[in-house]
C-alpha cells in the first residue's frame, strides 16, 4: 500500500479537499485505520514533528496520539468525528493530565530531546466540525490549540491525507448580534443627566489632554490605554455614579456621586495623566 500525504494550508480551494462531499466518502475506513493512517501522516501535517505513540491510555480517557515538535515540546493529537462536540474539553483534560506528568513523560520519552519547560500543545483533527464545537472553541479561544480539518481519498490503491486549517470566518453567525458596547452606550447608561454631561465633558478634556490614547471597552468598562498598551485611566459606570481610578499601580480610585464630587478629583487625574504621558 502506498501513503501519499498532502496539506492544503487554506490558500485556496482544493479540487481534492471537498469538505462538502457525503461524510461516508470522507471516512470509509475504521477509527483505528484513521488513526493509523493520520499517525503515519503527521510529518505532512506539519514541519518537525514526530510521533510517539497511539491510543495513550491516562486516567482521563485515551489520547489518540501523542507526538513531538521540532523544537521539544509534546504534542497531544485528537482525532474526531463531525459530532464530537465534546472534543475540546477532551483535548484540555488530556493536556492537563500531559502537564501535570511532564517529569515522567520526559523521561518515557528522553530519546526524542523533551524540552519539560514548555507547555504541550493541542492538534484536533475532524473531517468537519458541528456549530456547538465551533462556539465552545470560540469562547474559549486557547492559543494552544490548532484545529485542522482532514480528508482520507483512495485511489488506485494509494491512500492520500489532506490536511486544512480550519477556518471560523464562515461560522460567525450566531455572534452577529453579540457587539461590545461603545463609549456612547456607556454615558448613556448614566440617568443622572447632571452626572453624565460631567463625565461627558470630563472625556472630551481627557482626550485632548491625551491624544495618544486609545479606549477599550471590550471588558464592561472604559480603559484607556496609551500606545505601549499601558492603561492610564479607567471609568466604570453605573447609573447613578461611576468609578474613577488613575492609579496604574492598583485599583484605589474614587467614587463620583455628583458633579460637585468630580469637582474635587479632576484636578488630581488630569495631573497624573499629564505625568505618564
Amino acid at each position: 500500500m502506498v501513503f501519499t500525504h498532502f496539506k492544503n494550508n487554506g490558500l485556496g480551494n482544493s479540487d481534492d479537499f471537498d469538505p462538502e462531499k457525503p461524510k461516508d466518502k470522507l471516512k470509509p475506513f475504521q477509527d483505528s485505520e484513521i488513526i493509523d493512517l493520520l499517525y503515519e501522516g503527521l510529518d505532512s501535517l506539519e514541519r518537525g514533528i514526530q510521533g510517539v505513540g497511539k491510543r495513550i491510555p491516562t486516567p482521563v480517557g485515551m489520547i489518540d496520539m501523542l507526538a513531538v515538535d521540532m523544537i521539544g515540546r509534546f504534542v497531544i493529537v485528537e482525532v474526531g468525528r463531525v459530532d464530537a462536540d465534546d472534543l475540546i474539553f477532551k483535548s484540555i483534560d488530556h493536556f492537563d493530565w500531559a502537564f501535570t506528568n511532564m517529569k515522567n513523560l520526559e523521561e518515557k520519552y528522553k530519546s526524542y530531546n523533551i524540552d519539560p519547560t514548555l507547555a504541550p500543545r493541542i492538534v484536533i483533527l475532524s473531517p468537519s466540525y458541528s456549530e456547538k464545537f465551533v462556539k465552545r472553541a470560540n469562547y474559549l479561544n486557547p492559543t494552544f490549540i490548532d484545529i485542522y480539518e482532514y480528508q482520507i481519498n483512495e485511489a488506485l490503491g494509494a491512500k492520500k491525507i489532506y490536511f486544512r486549517p480550519f477556518s471560523f470566518i464562515n461560522h460567525k453567525k450566531w455572534v452577529v448580534y453579540l457587539r461590545t458596547k461603545s463609549v456612547d452606550d456607556h454615558l448613556k447608561y448614566i440617568e443622572n443627566s447632571t452626572l453624565r454631561e460631567t463625565l461627558k465633558n470630563f472625556l472630551v478634556e481627557f482626550q485632548s489632554v491625551r491624544s495618544d490614547c486609545t479606549v477599550d471597552t471590550s471588558c464592561g468598562y472604559l480603559k484607556f490605554k496609551d500606545k505601549n498598551d499601558g492603561i492610564v485611566l479607567s471609568i466604570y459606570v453605573l447609573k447613578n455614579a461611576f468609578w474613577v481610578n488613575w492609579n496604574i499601580l492598583k485599583w484605589d480610585g474614587k467614587f463620583i456621586v455628583s458633579k460637585d464630587d468630580f469637582q474635587i478629583h479632576k484636578s488630581a487625574i488630569l495631573h497624573a495623566v499629564r505625568k505618564e504621558a
